[in-house]
């Protein structure tokens, strides 16, 4: 046997060194590792889904002082040659040696389990890390081959790529063999995680789903009981993202690193949230189990089926009825599963839409949906659940929403109505996320203040940021006022977004005249020192200037539990504060402000310690009471909103805290804006919600005072859906006007998850809250998707 980089494997002693139990854990380095702390072992099926899905997951162990190792089923991908299976390799170890913090220095060599080679790789500097590679085939991703499912399913024998990098050394697999091998390797995990075995193709990818079955049945075939972490893949793109802004940086680095190996654009496609591989960056969605519980080797889950342009749910009619589409209500009637139906691993048509509340499957008949009895034969009940959330009818139609109401049609020129997420809760209805700020940065042009749009752009050639301005006229007046280039480099040792490097994913903005110069400057606040560092950009009424240092806190005030910040003129003096809600071990928020004093900022003063809930959403406002701006607090109570006004002193907030409480409005789908609509000098509520009879806005008042008044609907809004919009209330020259920041419904490419560039509407609200027509001033440069960021911790 000859092994890789030309170490010589001679006689029976090398032999009998690296087989049995304990070959995973041969030392192979000066420094062998110490897995006393754990051993996790994730088992996927290519060289990226650990990177993609399962981390930080691995990181985290690894942090924690576990040993770690990962077994790629998979060699290559879609029939590609050796050299791409050996690429792909070349590229994942660049993102453990990045994950791990050392040098991109491995030992490899060829070790057996259970009778075969299997190729191993050892991180020299930390040989705590160990990547696994069996080299089998690779099925396709929307139907065709499947090789591993074929050996699990259907008895067959499927050949690897070579197991030596010189190209020999090929062997073969099946069921039992493989069960065999990956025995072994799993023998001494403390901890596994795998992919997500109970969906079906093409929901994930049929390689994911095999993946996670082989491991679980031979995971309960170890008769221990071992942790067993089963992690969702494609659908976690429709998903709200549930990474802390640290782990999310950290994890965009190893991805990049991968593809910047394996990938056409050297890896700049992870750094946004546009397209594939970069959606699922900020998001771990993941289950635990335990290895002892055993059954079935599927399980079928329940979700639904939201349609992401109109926020609608599939919704039942009963036995024997027509789907329909209907708000989301978390009704039993809205509850589905996929079930496989038997099937060549690969094939279309593979599954049964059933309804949860009748048992019953979904049919594609004379053009029309029905429910009837399930039929595992009949071909009218066999669907196409595809990958970044397309779904296929049994006629091979597009099932789809069209002013409200289910269809199923043509697939071209598919747009967000064509697209469909498991959950109501989706990334489109992220109340955490904001995208345009407004505010008067150009100062006194021609006579007038005029309110100009601000928003940010993710760049795609690295983790950094460029700042647009846009009038609000038809005229294409967006321009950059500042570009922020952050270059990543996929071989440094050190993270990308550390020190005094701001970078998208972990920066949060706010819009103020922080100076008082009666031009509105952008502060951008991150992580720095253990604590915030606010970085001023001074507007010169033409552009931003470079950032300089405003402030910066303790540890004690760090971003990490801030779950807002909000900018206003607390004080009276005329120039913005921020207010920092710093959360409490108890839940509850502390209300710290930093008062502004021209170019830097005043320590923090400690101006309530509130009773609000850790996940409360502030809107600064005019409040009653109040000589100086004051606060809107906005709670989820019960499965209401409750309202709370904070009137400030100019050194202190206090108020009746949930002074209202609003049951039509579920908290999670509201989204509220606050403005002096009336003209009274107090502010008022604004909310948007889901109509949920089609894709159009309800819009609700409540008029400000000593407490809100009730709420009243005050018209519709047809020019965008509720998930499309993010909303605000600015004050123009002839009172309030409603702003949406919204995303042109445009036609989807094959592997986008989003598309459509940002847009502007608006439409003045008169004094008594009437709604005028709608000011559409057109697109503006970039895509909406990528100038989303996240504006508080927690919804």
């Amino acid at each position: 046997m000859r092994t890789c980089r030309g170490i010589r494997a001679s006689g029976a002693a090398l032999l009998l060194l690296i087989i049995g139990m304990g070959a995973l854990f041969a030392p192979v380095s000066a420094r062998a590792a110490d897995c006393h702390v754990g051993t996790l072992v994730t088992v996927v099926a290519h060289l990226d889904d650990d990177l993609l899905f399962v981390n930080p997951g691995i990181s985290d162990k690894l942090q924690a002082g576990w040993c770690v190792t990962t077994v790629h089923l998979i060699g290559g991908a879609n029939g590609a040659n050796f050299d791409y299976v050996k690429l792909r390799e070349k590229g994942t170890r660049l993102a453990y040696a990045r994950m791990a913090g050392v040098a991109d220095e491995w030992i490899e060599l060829t070790v057996m389990f259970a009778g075969k080679p299997v190729h191993k790789m050892v991180l020299k500097q930390q040989p705590k890390v160990t990547l696994l590679e069996l080299r089998m085939p690779g099925g396709a991703v929307r139907g065709g081959k499947v090789p591993l499912g074929l050996m699990w399913d259907q008895g067959e024998t499927i050949n690897t790529y070579p197991i030596n990098n010189d190209g020999s050394n090929v062997t073969h697999y099946d069921r039992t063999e493989t069960v065999a091998t990956l025995r072994q390797i799993l023998a001494q995990a403390t901890e596994i995680y795998t992919l997500n075995p109970d969906t079906v193709p093409f929901i994930e990818h049929p390689d994911h789903i095999y993946a996670a079955r082989i491991t679980r049945v031979v995971a309960q075939g170890l008769n221990r009981n071992i942790p067993i972490g089963y992690h969702v893949t494609y659908p976690t793109s429709a998903m709200p993202k549930n990474l802390s802004a640290g782990e999310t940086q950290m994890k965009r680095d190893d991805v990049a690193s991968y593809f910047a190996i394996d990938g056409a654009d050297n890896g700049e496609h992870v750094f946004g949230e546009y397209q594939w591989d970069g959606n699922w960056v900020a998001r771990r969605y993941w289950t635990e189990s335990s290895s002892s519980l055993t059954g079935l080797e599927f399980r079928p889950r329940s979700s639904n089926l939201v349609n992401e342009y109109s926020s609608q749910c599939v919704t039942s009619a009963g036995v024997n009825g027509k789907p329909t589409l209907a708000g989301c209500s978390g009704a039993k009637t809205q509850d589905w599963h996929w079930q496989p139906v038997p099937a060549m691993p690969g094939t279309k048509n593979n599954s049964q839409l059933v309804d949860e509340s009748t048992q019953q499957c979904v049919a594609e008949r004379s053009g029309e949906l029905i429910e009837e009895r399930c039929n595992k034969d009949e071909a009218a009940q066999k669907w196409t659940p595809w990958d970044f959330g397309l779904v296929y009818t049994p006629l091979g139609h597009c099932l789809a929403a069209h002013n409200g109401a289910l269809s199923a049609g043509q697939c071209s020129l598919l747009t967000a109505e064509s697209r469909w997420a498991p959950t109501p809760h989706s990334q489109w209805t992220d109340l955490r996320e904001n995208a345009a700020m407004y505010g008067n940065v150009r100062g006194t042009v021609d006579g007038e203040k005029p309110v100009s749009t601000v928003y940010v752009q993710r760049r795609r050639d690295g983790p950094g940021f460029n700042v647009w301005v846009a009038g609000m006229s038809r005229l294409p007046t967006a321009a950059p006022w500042y570009l922020n280039a952050v270059p990543f480099n996929a071989h440094a040792g050190t993270p990308t977004c550390g020190g005094d490097t701001l970078c998208f994913d972990s920066v949060r903005f706010l819009l103020g005249d922080f100076e008082g110069t009666g031009r509105d400057d952008l502060m951008v606040i991150a992580p720095r020192n253990g604590g915030t560092a606010f970085w001023l950009l001074r507007s010169t009424g033409t552009r931003f200037e470079a950032p300089r240092l405003w402030y910066q806190t303790s540890a004690a005030l760090s971003p990490a539990d801030a779950q807002q910040y909000v900018a206003g003129d607390f004080d009276g003096s005329g120039r913005a504060s921020i207010m920092i809600a710093q959360k409490r071990s108890d839940a509850t928020l502390d209300l710290w402000v930093i008062a502004g004093a021209a170019l830097a900022g005043h320590a923090p003063a400690l101006w309530m310690k509130s009773g609000l809930s850790a996940n409360a959403r502030f809107l600064p406002a005019h409040v009653a009471g109040s000589p100086h701006t004051g606060l809107i607090a906005l709670e989820n109570v019960n499965s209401a909103m409750a309202v709370t006004q904070l009137a400030s002193s100019g050194r202190a907030f206090a108020g009746r805290f949930r002074g209202n409480t609003y049951a039509e409005f579920a908290p999670a789908f509201a989204k509220v804006v606050a403005g002096d609509v009336d003209g009274d000098g107090l502010d008022d509520l604004v909310v948007l919600q889901p109509r949920g009879d089609g894709p159009d806005i309800t819009v609700w008042r409540m008029k400000g005072g000593s407490a809100f008044g009730n709420a009243v609907k005050v018209g519709a809004i047809h020019e965008s859906s509720y998930a499309d919009a993010v909303p605000a209330l600015v004050q123009c020259n002839h009172g309030e006007r409603l702003m949406l920041f919204k995303r042109a419904n445009a036609k989807l490419g094959g592997f986008y998850f989003t598309g459509g560039a940002p847009s502007l509407i608006g439409y003045d609200l008169d004094t008594a809250y009437k709604i005028g027509p709608a000011q559409i001033w057109g697109d503006l440069p970039g895509l909406f998707s990528e100038a989303l960021w996240i504006n508080t911790l927690s919804q």
